[in-house]
């Protein structure tokens, strides 16, 4: 290729990085977290304009010592308003819309350092050709690329709140290989792309850059797929539920409807047995009690899905000789979902009762909740085996807690073998979170408690 080829290849590639850079930008500021709705047209006029904008300034001081400088001001601001008028206004993600265009441009300027660096070493000068600049833009516009993505990632960590420790860590590990790759094929490819020219290891790189791009793909799948698992358990356990309690109500209606039609032989035993032995009628007026009890559904709350679990619970409570004490007041919780009450409420009401059946003593679970301030607060406290308080730092709620591996914190192991849905506390933190609310864990002595809060869904006006 002479000198006037590669000097068209070189103002093509240029272009390509000012669309490189554009896309990247638009990909960055789609993938954080969107403040802002109904604004899809705005955002790809932004982005044109942003593109022409970023073209102008390239091509018009391309000569300019301080080019660098000025793209980093231009990308920056722009970056910024489009962030902050389009996608996000909060003031953490400002920082980042100013912090990635400043990656971007420190990562293009080492880029450039590097290659040229390794000119001026072979040449013992600093020369500018067009082949080696050509390069410099392939290898940037691709590293760029890389970058991009670990800002995603880093960005939507919640998103992979199923990999974790070391294993989200090795994500960044081919990309931190594949850069040192294309830094030794630059640095020991001196011969071979005299002899066979740079296709071949630019080619590389761009392969190299691809499995990056899949292997975050397959990454994300992956972690999508284990989070869908998990809803479509928690779904499943809304559904069983939903089944089980109409079933009841069902059995209970026939078993009204059978009293109902005793209910004359009932009250003719009830006045023979006063006049001949009050005692015993009295004793027959509380098993009449009894029997009412036992076909009444009982409304704790407004809600109909939490009354669901609640009677759930306290069934399965008085299985295991478990003493379930609830005492509600007015609450409003009518704007969280159904699905959302069951991953909070049963997964920490299963674990509880598991928690309180294991106890040597007293077996309790007191269930408490209230309006305080515009918030609505839940303690869950119960009761758990001394022998197994093994205490553990663990973090809650953003604070260290000494807590139990015991109690409403953790998917307990039933007798049979099977766990309660698995999804723990950080799936319950993390549907908290999507309403606003928080939660917070301690021991204190044999039990153990969950406070939770959640704000009550503002009235648009």
């Amino acid at each position: 290729m002479d000198w006037v080829e590669s000097g068209i290849w070189n103002e093509i590639l240029v272009l390509m990085e000012t669309v490189v850079l554009a896309l990247c930008t638009w990909y960055f500021l789609s993938h954080t977290k969107q403040g802002i709705k109904g604004k899809k047209k705005y955002r790809c006029a932004a982005i044109f304009l942003y593109w022409a904008g970023l073209a102008g300034v390239t091509f018009g001081i391309q000569d300019s010592r301080y080019i660098n400088l000025v793209l980093l001001a231009y990308m920056a601001v722009m970056t910024i308003l489009t962030g902050f008028w389009l996608y996000n206004r909060g003031g953490m993600y400002c920082f980042y819309y100013f912090l990635f265009p400043v990656t971007l441009v420190t990562v293009q300027i080492f880029v450039i350092y590097i290659v040229f660096a390794y000119m001026s070493s072979r040449w013992g000068t600093l020369i500018f050709d067009y082949t080696s600049a050509n390069v410099a833009l392939i290898i940037k516009q691709l590293t760029e690329i890389l970058l991009t993505g670990v800002w995603v990632v880093l960005l939507n960590r919640k998103k992979y709140e199923n990999v974790k420790g070391i294993r989200f860590a090795g994500l960044f590990l081919p990309p931190a290989v594949s850069m040192f790759i294309i830094f030794s094929l630059i640095y020991i490819g001196d011969v071979f792309v005299q002899l066979y020219g740079s296709f071949l290891i630019l080619l590389d790189i761009f392969f190299l850059v691809f499995m990056n791009l899949y292997i975050w793909y397959l990454f994300s799948y992956q972690s999508k797929s284990k989070k869908l698992k998990t809803e479509l358990e928690i779904q499943k356990r809304h559904s069983e539920m939903q089944y089980q309690y109409y079933e009841k109500v069902e059995q209970k209606v026939q078993s009204s409807r059978k009293m109902i039609h005793d209910m004359r032989n009932h009250l003719q035993a009830i006045e023979a047995l006063q006049e001949q032995d009050g005692a015993q009628a009295k004793a027959y007026v509380r098993d009449m009690h009894q029997m009412l009890d036992n076909i009444g559904i009982v409304n704790f709350t407004n809600s109909r899905m939490l009354n669901i679990i609640l009677n759930d619970k306290a069934e399965e409570a008085e299985k295991n000789s478990v003493k379930m004490d609830v005492q509600i007041g007015e609450i409003h919780l009518e704007h969280i979902k159904d699905m959302d009450m069951t991953t909070i409420f049963a997964n920490l009401l299963d674990n509880a009762v598991e928690a309180a059946g294991q106890a040597e003593r007293e077996r309790v679970v007191q269930v408490r909740a209230d309006t305080f301030h515009e918030f609505t607060a839940v303690r869950i406290c119960n009761s758990m085996r001394c022998t197994d308080m093994a205490v553990r730092e663990n973090e809650v709620d953003g604070t260290m807690k000494n807590t139990q591996n015991l109690g409403a914190s953790e998917p307990m192991e039933r007798k049979d073998g099977k766990s309660h849905m698995g999804i723990g506390l950080e799936n319950v933190r993390h549907t908290l979170e999507k309403y606003g609310g928080g939660m917070m864990a301690e021991a204190v002595g044999n039990e153990y408690i969950v406070n939770i809060t959640i704000p009550e869904k503002e009235e648009k006006s």
